[in-house]
């Protein structure tokens, strides 16, 4: 027990030590810092996932996490004996964000539905199982559910809960002792897969009881938080309602949010920046047309495979398209808001701008024309695969949208032509409202 507080440490830590953020030496803040960032990148951590020292550095910096997450984004962190977990509250809905296989395939909603069906089942069978027996407890628990159709006598949904399964044995939920989920895949007459369950790491993963779960007919539904009438739009509210479009997404489109957050976001953008910087290490870069949080070098909060910009022939590609889309969009329509706006708030300006199809095609063409030689092997037979995969990476990143026969260039792709480094300099350090990235206009 400690004497200061008379609270007990939790789980072999200590109430001792700073509480917030503002009270770490900065000789340690660093550290602190890039746990606040594997959380966000890895919100469940097991002694295993992901990296065998994860948990304890969690363990450390357990209750100034804790109270920084709550404070700057509303999120809640709870560490047990064998697993922590940050559970978090999105912004915005995307069909871009999700658990992935090993081989970076998306999950995708059928082994999502057995990822759920799964983590359900292991709350009934006990410290060991099989893959045998998850499958027929899933089974029993989906019987009778015409929406959920589940056969696992098909292939395609045989695979899916393999998926399932692989995800949970990858972050040490299951631990295997014997065999392999892929030997009960292919029906092998022997084959199964023997795990132990950290029934610690379920708890915190299976947490939506019935009742919230009543009220979600869509995602966007999961997006609501509960408030008390009248607070919706209090400043804490709309404070980590912003703060999460900038950890969740590449970037935070001032074009995107509603009269009240556009207000607060020009009144209190210092403490809002500030408060993120502090917590993440990150630096938050400003624009005329809205923000983005630039993610670490080191210990970065998402793992190589999914940033952008990275290395080969697809990222390079994308690089030199978006060059001379920003050049075409310099002098294109500005894409007109979605959302209705409050005469009394000064309206936003356009992150986005039109360039023709028949524009960026022609602009793609020169770029093959040129640089095919360069390219791998691969793309260099097929450009046009190359071409389409180019295109999902800009949308993926929300750097490019494509409708009818009209592009979509996002402000923020001008941010990587080879001429803004310089310019991206000092300025944006600063934290101060610099040029729009597209021309130089400074309204």
């Amino acid at each position: 027990m400690s004497d200061a507080t008379g609270l007990i440490a939790p789980f072999g830590g200590t109430t001792a030590g700073p509480r917030a953020a503002v009270q770490i030496d900065a000789g340690e803040l660093e550290d602190f810092q890039r746990t606040a960032r594997l959380l966000l990148g890895h919100p469940l951590v097991t002694p295993t996932w992901p990296n065998p020292r994860a948990l304890t550095t969690v363990r450390r910096w357990e209750v100034p996490l804790r109270n920084e997450f709550s404070r700057v984004l509303g999120f809640r962190l709870d560490v047990g004996r064998s697993s922590a977990r940050l559970y978090r509250r999105a912004a915005t809905t995307s069909v871009h964000r999700g658990p992935f296989t090993r081989t970076l395939r998306p999950l995708g909603h059928v082994a999502c539905s057995f990822l759920c069906l799964v983590l359900a089942a292991l709350e009934e069978l006990g410290d060991q199982t099989t893959a045998s027996r998850l499958a027929d407890a899933v089974l029993r628990l989906r019987s009778g559910d015409d929406a959920l159709p589940v056969d696992l006598t098909v292939y395609t949904q045989r695979r899916a809960f393999v998926d399932a399964v692989t995800w949970l044995e990858d972050r040490g939920v299951l631990g295997l002792r014997d065999g392999g989920a892929d030997q009960w895949l292919d029906h092998d007459a022997e084959g199964d897969a023997l795990y132990d369950v950290d029934r610690d790491c379920v708890s915190r993963l299976l947490v939506s009881s019935p009742s919230v779960l009543r009220g979600v007919g869509e995602a966007a539904d999961f997006l609501v938080e509960p408030t008390a009438p009248g607070t919706e739009d209090r400043p804490q509210a709309l404070r980590h309602r912003l703060a999460r479009r900038l950890v969740e997404g590449p970037v935070m489109s001032y074009i995107d949010l509603g009269p009240e957050e556009l207000a607060y976001v020009r009144e209190r953008r210092t403490r809002l920046v500030r408060d993120l910087e502090q917590l993440t290490g990150c630096h938050v870069e400003s624009r005329a047309e809205g923000m983005s949080l630039v993610d670490a070098q080191i210990e970065p909060i998402t793992e190589s495979k999914h940033r952008f910009p990275g290395g080969g022939t697809l990222t390079q590609a994308a690089l030199l398209w978006g060059a001379a889309l920003v050049d075409l969009a310099a002098t294109g329509e500005e894409v007109a808001a979605e959302m209705v706006r409050d005469p009394e708030v000064r309206p936003a300006v356009a992150a986005e701008r039109w360039v023709g199809d028949a524009a960026g095609e022609q602009a793609w063409e020169d770029i093959v024309e040129e640089y095919r030689s360069r390219f791998s092997s691969d793309y260099r037979e097929s450009p046009d695969k190359l071409r389409r995969e180019v295109r999902e990476l800009l949308g993926r990143f929300g750097l490019l949208g494509v409708e009818d026969d009209r592009l979509r260039v996002h402000a923020a792709l001008a941010r990587y032509r080879p001429d803004t480094e310089a310019e991206i300099g000092v300025a944006a350090r600063q934290n101060t409202l610099t040029s729009q990235l597209f021309g130089d206009d400074h309204s």
